[in-house]
């Protein structure tokens, strides 16, 4: 398959793209803990996530270089979105996800520098959130990656050898760290099952009982956007985007050049730095110039080239252009 274009694309979709800075470079950093109330939009982001919590009504997650998590609150109704104001949850995070737990109730989940997973439950009404304490899971892991099943957020780790290890976080209960007896290189999980790559590119997933192996030789594990069947990674010196489809057992090389994947999603930034996402049997571009990108529903959020939070509407198809979040 060839490469898709990306000015072809940016044609096709007719997005509206932002203009920031031009230089893209990703930077970490470490912390301590803090708490501070509704306020301007972070800077200096390494990090973003965003998960919708029912009603159009969705809650972004986002991590700064030196380890703080803040969150705000972002209504879309048709193309329309409406913020309320970013709020800080403390510092001492190497890494942020944001997930649902039932209807109005998001969980922030963080893992601390020292490898231990904390989780933060929320009660929104509308689009107002409460937020309980943080509480420790335990475990010790460098890598996290989570999705929602029946209303719980399903998690899945991986420590420093390479073990990959299984937790769950429901309304009012939760299941510390189990190990899934396997072990992969990088992790990505859906609402069904955990899966990653072996050292050597190989692709595996585990259905809650045992492993199973569908060969190949990707990178960046990624569940497809459009085809929940599908579990992606990219492959080649072209980065091409390859799937394979549980259903069929049978491969699927959907092109494009991708610098990345984000989210362990088909979500990514493309070769000239703009929002990409695979949809179906399409790359969709949505312009911008970012490092990081995250998407749910309505709502795409990233971290532009200047290391602030951007969002658009996607409710048309291509979004409606990005806008400072």
């Amino acid at each position: 398959m060839h490469e898709i274009d990306h000015h072809q694309a940016t044609n096709r979709w007719r997005h509206l793209p932002f203009k920031l800075l031009a230089a893209l470079l990703m930077i970490g950093g470490s912390l301590v803990a803090t708490s501070a109330t509704a306020g301007a939009a972070p800077g200096n982001l390494a990090d973003i996530d965003v998960k919708g919590i029912g009603n159009d009504v969705y809650v972004v997650g986002a991590l700064t270089s030196g380890g703080t998590i803040q969150a705000e609150v972002v209504a879309c109704y048709y193309e329309n979105c409406q913020k309320h104001g970013w709020k800080s949850f403390g510092s001492g995070f190497k890494s942020v996800i944001v997930e649902y737990i039932g209807y109005g109730r998001p969980v922030l989940i963080g893992r601390r520098t020292n490898g231990a997973t904390w989780f933060k439950r929320g009660n929104c009404s509308g689009v107002t959130c409460s937020w309980n304490s943080w509480y420790s899971m335990g475990g010790s892991v460098t890598t996290i990656a989570a999705d929602t099943s029946y209303s719980c957020a399903q998690l899945a780790g991986r420590s420093s050898t390479g073990s990959v290890f299984k937790a769950e976080i429901c309304s009012d209960s939760f299941k510390r760290w189990s190990y899934t007896g396997g072990k992969l290189s990088q992790i990505a999980t859906s609402s069904s099952s955990i899966f990653g790559t072996s050292p050597s590119g190989s692709l595996w997933w585990f259905d809650g009982n045992s492993w199973s192996g569908a060969g190949g030789r990707v990178t960046q594990p990624a569940l497809h956007v459009g085809d929940s069947d599908e579990l992606c990674g990219l492959a080649g010196q072209g980065r091409n985007l390859w799937c394979f489809d549980q259903y069929t057992y049978q491969w699927s090389n959907y092109g494009g050049y991708w610098r990345k994947l984000d989210d362990g999603k088909t979500v990514g930034v493309s070769k000239h730095w703009g929002a990409w996402a695979h949809n179906y049997r399409d790359a969709v571009s949505f312009g911008g110039q970012v490092n990081e990108v995250a998407w749910n529903d309505y709502l795409m959020v990233g971290v532009g080239a200047d290391y602030k939070p951007w969002y658009q509407n996607t409710y048309n198809e291509g979004g409606n252009g990005w806008r400072a979040l």
